[in-house]
């Protein structure tokens, strides 16, 4: 069983350069993705997004994404020829016309600052996104390594919450016989208080007030209730993206228990089928936060 909330770092480094990225995941119902990108890979967005999807699964996801190039990687240095001939030519006539001595060298030219330019070098898309890949591989990795370790201390509280969940329901089931010969007595003794003086069946009267005491019996609601909390426990000792499963699974388990409470009419198993109903509330709780 696999958290929602998480934390991943990874880097790759290449000759392109270097990617570094961090993921952060928090729970929500559907897969949710906000990338942060330099401008210059904001063109690799789309292929990020159908990567995280993939690796990641549910959950409300932050992406930091930082490409780093090589020194000097986003521009070149670029000898302007034309404007290099122009400003020579214009320096040969200015020297004609003052009646300068002394020649035209390069410093001369370099440090008018027009001859000598930087420009921007175009991005290679493939190199950087397998040095991207490898980078937000690595920050899955640690992300699924983080909610793994998250998701083993809900496993944790949500058995030990289990066993507590089973004992209530033991209680509750040793309670069941007394509880309907408890109801049954009750009905008799109404029964014959309404018909004392008058002539009747008492076998016939045992009988229909066996057939209605049933009524409160919750035999089947237990079972039912056996057989959800086994498919709960099952559940959780498989792992992997069981939060769906398990939320549905509660929603019974509830249904079962509102069901003997008020068929039961006994105080004592109302009493415990509230501390069920308590328990299984946490669990749905954490549950928010489970694959």
């Amino acid at each position: 069983m696999k958290s929602m909330t998480g934390f991943g770092d990874g880097e790759a480094r290449g000759v392109s350069g270097r990617c570094t990225v961090q993921i952060q995941s928090v729970n929500s119902k559907y897969f949710k993705l906000n990338v942060n990108l330099e401008r210059e890979i904001a063109f690799l967005e789309p292929k990020i997004r159908s990567y995280l999807q993939t690796r990641i699964g549910r959950g409300q996801v932050t992406a930091y994404v930082i490409f780093t190039p090589q020194e000097g990687g986003r521009e070149r240095v670029v000898i302007d020829r034309s404007v290099c001939k122009d400003l020579a030519t214009q320096f040969l006539k200015i020297r004609s016309w003052l009646k300068l001595n002394g020649g035209l060298d390069m410093q001369t030219l370099v440090n008018t600052g027009a001859v000598v330019r930087k420009e921007a070098v175009a991005v290679s898309r493939r190199p950087i996104w397998m040095l991207l890949r490898q980078g937000l591989s690595a920050a899955c990795n640690d992300l699924k390594e983080s909610q793994a370790r998250e998701g083993r201390a809900i496993t944790r509280d949500f058995l030990k919450q289990w066993r507590r969940v089973d004992a209530l329901l033991n209680k509750i089931d040793a309670r069941r016989p007394k509880s309907v010969r408890r109801y049954e007595e009750r009905i008799r003794r109404k029964v014959r208080t309404m018909l004392e003086g008058a002539k009747y069946d008492e076998s016939r009267l045992l009988a229909e007030v066996s057939i209605f005491a049933d009524r409160v019996d919750i035999t089947e609601e237990i079972v039912r209730l056996r057989s959800h909390l086994e498919h709960f426990r099952q559940l959780i000792a498989a792992g992997g993206e069981v939060g769906k499963k398990l939320d549905f699974i509660i929603q019974e388990i509830m249904r079962e228990v509102n069901t003997s409470s008020n068929k039961a009419n006994d105080a004592s198993i109302s009493r415990l089928a509230i501390e069920i109903k308590a328990e299984m509330e946490k669990i749905r709780e954490q549950l928010q936060n489970v694959q």
